[in-house]
């Protein structure tokens, strides 16, 4: 079975200002079944769960490469930002830190 990517996350549902939301808007653990939207840092702990930072090889370096680019926190809340710039600055992470050929082995 194939571990969903943070941008997989991202592409069902973002959201701004915190990590996650169910569908009624409200605040919701990442983790949590009624989850339905993410952030940026929302995804990555949805699709690492219990292995943030260092305890996940891929994490650490994930959110790295999404800090080198400007685009985490802050930027996810940018106003004007769209879904399309998330799911696309999360992809190009994912491919530079896990590679094309790794991505389907998280």
């Amino acid at each position: 079975m194939t571990r969903k990517l943070p941008s997989d996350y991202l592409a069902q549902g973002w959201c701004q200002w915190v990590l996650s939301k169910d569908s009624q808007g409200q605040e919701v653990s990442v983790d949590s079944p009624s989850a339905v939207q993410w952030c940026v840092m929302g995804a990555v702990l949805a699709a690492f769960p219990g292995e943030f930072e260092k305890q996940h090889p891929n994490v650490g370096p994930i959110v790295d490469y999404l800090l080198t680019k400007g685009t985490c926190v802050d930027w996810n809340n940018f106003p004007g930002r769209t879904q399309a710039e998330v799911v696309a600055a999360m992809q190009e992470a994912e491919a530079a830190v896990l590679g094309p050929t790794t991505q389907e082995a998280v």
